[in-house]
């Protein structure tokens, strides 16, 4: 039988955020090692994702409409690959690889149903927190579902590297797509364009960016997959061709905001825009859709198995710096897909 510990670590909320998270906002509590029912799975994490929309979580602004906000002390939420240690559960066995939302902690209990089984034979456990997790099926259902990209579009991704954009930016070129990206420094730029096959790539924090994208695009753009928000966004945006589609699916630039930015309202700009080129505006949320999931896996996992599709992730060592790993990823100072490991991964090397 696996070998479970005797107290069952948490990353929790010391108080919430004002503004970009600081390290003092985080804490490590101890706790019991948590109970199953009939129907539950216990689970112990190796690997815990670190995205975007746990910003939002962790705010009592942000979070309305969104999803509940985190209570002080309770784990910081977000999906965990895991090892079930113990089951009360028909479908799982102890030894099996499994992902659910179990949150930044050692152990957690879930039911059994709300669990996926992970197949090691596609990519590591780690990817599928990433490529081959929610943000990958985000990216798959934005792009497949969504935008309507054709062979020779230009498609405009920010957060390029990230969970989400590396896959949606791959997912375009692999269409035929004319893919430019962003990204955060030039060093991430050469990457996406060398190893994921962009056709630009631009960095963000560039005095003459703007300048840039208009460059990169001069024919306009087709799809903004917009992540970013903020000056991304609006550089994009001026650049779209009649016709376009916007596709929605995260705006980082805003998540450390508890109001409206100050400045000109910029809406009759927006609108007037919209109307004038007929542009269309897509709200991307992954709840919508669950059930691509199965064709999410063939299609994507086959791709990486055959070496058509590439994905790069930060490792950050440690529950206790998961916090950290958070306020990293807000800056921009990762490399690759964010993923916390806080145990020693027994799948590191397929069967």
């Amino acid at each position: 039988m696996t070998a479970v510990n005797a107290v069952n670590r948490r990353m929790a909320l010391r108080r919430y955020p004002d503004g970009m998270p600081r390290p003092e906002d985080f804490e490590v509590l101890e706790g019991s090692i948590p109970d199953i029912a009939d129907g539950q799975v216990l689970g112990r994490a190796i690997y815990l994702t670190v995205d975007p929309y746990i910003r939002v979580h962790i705010s009592p602004s942000m979070s309305v409409g969104y999803a509940p906000t985190t209570p002080i002390g309770a784990p910081i939420p977000g999906e965990a690959v895991l090892q079930v240690v113990r089951s009360r559960h028909p479908d799982f066995a102890e030894g099996d690889f499994v992902a659910g939302f179990g949150g930044w902690q050692d152990y957690c209990s879930l039911p059994g149903d709300s669990l996926r089984r992970l197949d090691r034979s596609l990519a590591p456990l780690s990817a599928h927190l990433g490529s081959l997790g929610m943000p990958g099926l985000t990216a798959y259902a934005g792009m497949t579902k969504l935008a309507e990209a054709r062979a020779g579009d230009t498609v405009f991704v920010s957060a390029a590297l990230g969970g989400v954009g590396a896959v949606a930016g791959q997912l375009a070129r692999l269409q035929g797509c004319r893919v430019v990206g962003v990204s955060s420094s030039p060093e991430k730029c050469v990457w996406a364009v060398s190893e994921l096959g962009y056709d630009a790539c631009l960095d963000r924090t560039a005095p003459d960016f703007a300048a840039q994208v208009a460059a990169a695009c001069p024919d306009g753009i087709d799809v903004d997959f917009e992540n970013a928000g903020g000056e991304v966004f609006w550089a994009a945006f001026n650049s779209m061709k009649a016709y376009g589609r916007l596709i929605v699916c995260g705006l980082i630039s805003g998540y450390n905001l508890d109001a409206p930015p100050p400045g000109p309202d910029m809406t009759p700009h927006l609108l007037r825009y919209v109307a004038m080129k007929r542009l269309v505006m897509k709200g991307l949320m992954v709840a919508d859709y669950w059930d691509l999931r199965p064709r999410f896996l063939e299609e994507v996992g086959g791709m990486i198995r055959d070496g058509r599709f590439r994905s790069k992730e930060y490792v950050v060592e440690g529950l206790e710096n998961a916090g950290q790993a958070l306020i990293d990823m807000m800056h921009g100072r990762n490399f690759g897909k964010t993923v916390v490991r806080i145990a020693d991964d027994p799948g590191s090397s397929p069967p």
